[in-house]
C-alpha cells in the first residue's frame, strides 16, 4: 500500500475510533441520568412511582412556593424524601397554601 494512502487509512480508523468513543460517552450518562419514573404535582402536593426493576437510588424533592401573589412567587422552603432503591413511591406535601413543585434526585 502506497505510503500516503496508509496515512489516509490510518487516520480514518483513528477519527472513526475517536468518533465512537464521543458517542459513547455521551451515551452513557444520558442513560444513566434517566429514571423510569412518573413524577406528578398537584397544589400542594408531589408525588413520584419508579418502577425501574433495578438498583437506581432515587429520593422525591418538593420545592415549596407562595404562589399567593401570582405575579412574584416567593420559594419558602425545600423538602426532601427518604432515599429509595428501585420501585417505590414517595409523596411530599407542601403547606397549606404552597405549590409543591417536584423532581427526582438520583444517587
Amino acid at each position: 500500500m502506497p505510503r500516503k494512502t496508509a496515512a489516509l487509512v490510518t487516520a480514518g480508523l483513528t477519527g472513526a475510533a475517536a468518533l465512537t468513543a464521543g458517542l459513547l460517552a455521551l451515551a452513557a450518562p444520558a442513560g444513566a441520568a434517566s429514571l423510569p419514573c412518573n413524577l406528578t404535582s398537584n397544589g400542594s402536593t408531589t408525588s413520584a412511582t419508579c418502577y425501574s426493576g433495578s438498583s437506581y437510588t432515587w429520593r422525591l424533592v418538593a420545592d415549596c412556593s407562595d404562589v399567593s401573589d401570582p405575579r412574584n412567587p416567593s420559594h419558602v422552603t425545600t423538602l426532601y424524601g427518604d432515599w429509595h432503591t428501585g420501585d417505590g413511591t414517595e409523596t411530599l406535601t407542601c403547606g397549606s397554601g404552597l405549590r409543591a413543585n417536584g423532581h427526582l434526585e438520583a444517587a
